[in-house]
């Protein structure tokens, strides 16, 4: 009887933080800012809007996307963001199911960059 109890017990905790760990891990958020604001962002040549610019996704670990910002009168900028902070939510969730660590890894809160005005001709 006192078995049964402890893998009830055990099972309910588990799916808990799995499914703890499947919404909150998986998806990682950042904003994108720019010096000055304003500035049009693409990611991986798809037009986000104007900077500052939430963005957020699922892909796993390791992710890079290509960031180009473009504003009149300044340089466009080509960079890139990727997925490199580490992120306990996945981690615990890892624990239970192993497919959690694919997600260990978040985008920084806020990528900033500074945009350089073009030459004047």
């Amino acid at each position: 009887m006192m078995n049964d109890s402890i893998k009830t017990l055990f099972l309910r905790a588990t799916t808990c933080i799995a499914l703890t760990a499947l919404i909150c891990g998986c998806a990682s958020t950042t904003v994108i800012r720019s010096k000055p604001e304003g500035a049009t962002a693409y990611l991986d040549n798809i037009r986000l809007g104007p900077t500052p610019q939430k963005y957020s996704d699922t892909a796993i670990l390791g992710s890079t996307r290509q960031l180009r910002l473009e504003k009149v009168g300044y340089l466009p900028l080509n960079t890139v963001i990727r997925k490199d902070e580490f992120k306990i939510g996945p981690c615990i969730g890892g624990f239970c199911l192993p497919v959690f660590f694919l997600w260990v890894e978040g985008y920084p809160s806020v990528y900033e960059f500074e945009l350089e005005p073009a030459a004047v001709k």
